[in-house]
């Protein structure tokens, strides 16, 4: 039946209902801008990416401008390891809690593993498919993963990128022992697979001197001295091959019968520099000095058991439970890329390749669907004083895309509704866009107005709510929100007052989008009510100093009472706040990116925060200064404020 030109498929991992997800490509929003004062005359061709938003329609979005351009991308995906994701986070100067974490990120574990092995199979190759895509010619994957998924990872990779393609399975040793392997071999490596695009890729070989068998070598051989206090091993001279041309006497002292390993020019050189043990005998042996302290030590192998991991103690620990260390993911970045190559993370976390690739000169972009992993690796960037770097997300292009993928716009308000907790029908929906402008459900005697997917919730609009809730005899009135004009919470309290009207203002947050309309864990979704920031400014001839008064979170009783029980300041609700000095200034079209100049926040280290910040401006004239705070809790506040400099 077959003949010898027949082409044979190659073994393949296949589950129920494996198919390539039809990709979507969506503009990106920049919301922030970081470390760069100078915006307005910033002309670089290129700034770092630190991308909030679920990591395949990022990546299927980054296609069209980098498809074929990345040099190096690492992952490290979830494993199937049934933890939580809580992580902690510093509340005021002295102590932290554990912090619950969001349902996005339980959804993505869920959606990753909840159906079984299968869930994850298709999420990773949907995923990994586009990161081939997303590769140079010469570039190259590592996967970080452990003993539960390699075997699965390994067909995907084979599949995808040819098994022709697979270079290492590198061993990383992450702790010395594991205690609970009483009935079994102790776990304390993962794996990190390495596949290329093709056959020329980067391939930087690195040395150490830290693992333990090197520390053995350098103790055993490094034992000569010549009284200069600088130890050196012997290191023979012999040929291994024939080489007659080699073959020559070097002072007196004959040469072996396969050659001299270096020409008598060379061995001239080292001679005079001392850098040979030369023998009484002549008929003895020349070795060369290798000196311990110019040994780069040995080639890295496959099995790298001289980088820990990262100790509670440590420096670099931020407390985020997937961190791994700086080293390694400076090993990687040095082994497969150059300087001014583009490094990319997909998964995140808490920013440690970026960390790395800024370190060693590298561009890097980097996406996490978690907002604490976006703040997490922002903090990490600003302590090592980074190049400039902008955040970005899919914002309204993505929730248009998603109203698009799950019906039509009476759908979307409907699925609001329910997890805002108002029991609603489309028809009930329909009635309600029938009898009110603005007003689109209620829940008990509070009618709810629920903001456009694509544009900021404005005072007009509110306005508008407020007025219909006042002609009908309603006293009160929530809005729930995706995005809010600048400066909007200060003033619409003082709004309301007239109209009559109870109001609230609620954030949507990114986490619905993950949601079903038949999932379960629509009750795990929370609205956060805006916070109100309070400023206080202090002019001296053209220096503004702006200084944090009070931060108040409506309805702290609702808040976790591990959280609650350590508040014992307002100030104790913020982690970072940044202020843009120059906000009325930008000649930029799109003035909605907050360009943060300087920041003050929390990390490990210090917990202690500055609540005030100064800037001195050039020249007189009315500017208006955006300040925003980023709680403990992720979400964002901002306030304009208004200074005459004269």
């Amino acid at each position: 039946m077959s003949s010898s030109d027949e082409k044979i498929d190659k073994p393949k991992l296949c589950w129920p209902g494996k198919h390539l997800n039809e990709r979507v490509s969506l503009p990106f929003q920049t919301i922030e801008t970081i470390n760069n004062s100078e915006i307005d005359h910033h002309k670089s061709n290129w700034d770092n990416r630190l991308i909030w938003g679920e990591n395949f329609l990022v990546m299927s979005s980054l296609l069209k401008e980098f498809a074929g351009k990345i040099q190096l991308i690492y992952i490290d995906p979830p494993f199937a390891t049934g933890q939580d994701f809580s992580y902690t986070v510093n509340i005021g100067e002295h102590t932290e809690a554990m912090k619950i974490p969001s349902a996005l990120e339980v959804k993505a574990y869920r959606d990753t593993w909840g159906k079984g092995t299968e869930s994850y199979l298709q999420m990773m190759y949907d995923r990994l498919s586009i990161m081939k895509d997303l590769l140079a010619e010469n570039g190259c994957l590592y996967v970080h993963c452990d003993w539960r998924v390699n075997y699965l990872l390994r067909f995907i990779l084979n599949e995808i990128f040819g098994e022709e393609n697979f270079i290492n399975e590198i061993i990383w040793r992450r702790k010395q022992a594991q205690s609970w392997s009483a009935n079994q071999f102790g776990v304390t490596n993962d794996s990190i697979l390495l596949y290329t695009k093709g056959k020329d890729y980067i391939f930087n070989p690195s040395f150490s001197k830290d693992d333990e068998n090197t520390k053995k070598y350098i103790l055993e051989r490094f034992k000569f001295d010549d009284g200069d206090g600088r130890k050196y091993m012997k290191s023979p001279l012999v040929n291994p091959l024939n080489r007659p041309n080699l073959r020559y006497e070097f002072h007196g002292v004959k040469p072996p019968k396969t050659g001299w390993l270096y020409s008598m020019e060379r061995m001239e050189e080292m001679f005079a520099n001392n850098e040979l043990v030369m023998p009484e005998d002549k008929n003895a042996r020349i070795y060369r000095k290798i000196y311990e302290d110019t040994y780069q030590g040995q080639m890295i192998q496959n099995i790298w058991l001289d980088i820990p991991i990262v100790n509670p103690m440590a420096k670099e620990r931020v407390n985020y439970p997937t961190q791994k260390p700086i080293a390694l993911l400076e090993r990687i970045i040095t082994t497969s890329s150059n300087t001014g190559d583009l490094i990319a993370d997909f998964f995140c976390g808490s920013g440690t390749a970026g960390l790395a690739a800024e370190k060693l000169g590298r561009r890097w972009i980097m996406v996490d669907l978690g907002r604490f992993a976006i703040h997490t690796s922002r903090k990490r960037l600003l302590d090592i004083n980074s190049t400039p770097f902008i955040v970005q997300n899919l914002g309204k292009y993505e929730r248009q895309h998603w109203v698009k993928m799950n019906g039509q716009y009476t759908g979307y308000l409907k699925f609001i509704l329910e997890l805002y907790g108002a029991g609603v029908t489309e028809e009930l929906v329909r009635q309600f866009r029938q009898a009110f402008k603005t007003l689109h459900g209620k829940k008990g005697d509070v009618y709810i107005h629920i903001g456009n997917v694509d544009a900021p919730v404005t005072l007009l609009e509110i306005r508008e709510a407020l007025q219909e809730c006042k002609e009908n005899n309603i006293s009160k009135l929530v809005v729930l929100g995706w995005e809010w004009q600048l400066g909007l919470h200060e003033l619409i309290y003082e709004e309301a007052h007239p109209y009559g009207v109870k109001l609230r203002i609620l954030q949507i947050p990114r986490e619905v989008m993950e949601l079903s309309s038949n999932d379960r864990k629509k009750h795990d979704i929370q609205f956060f009510e805006l916070a109100c920031l309070e400023t206080e400014t202090k002019i001296v001839n053209k220096n503004v100093i702006v200084t944090l008064t009070d931060f108040i979170i409506p309805h702290p009783d609702l808040l976790p009472i591990e959280v609650r029980e350590k508040i014992s300041n307002w100030s104790d609700y913020i982690d970072y706040w940044s202020i843009d000095w120059m906000s009325n200034q930008r000649s930029y079209k799109n003035k909605t990116i907050f360009h943060s100049m300087d920041q003050q926040y929390r990390t490990r280290e210090n917990s202690n925060l500055n609540l005030s910040m100064s800037h001195k401006y050039d020249n007189s004239g009315n500017y208006q200064i955006l300040v925003k705070v980023i709680d403990i809790f992720g979400n964002d506040t901002t306030k304009m404020v208004e200074v005459k400099v004269s």
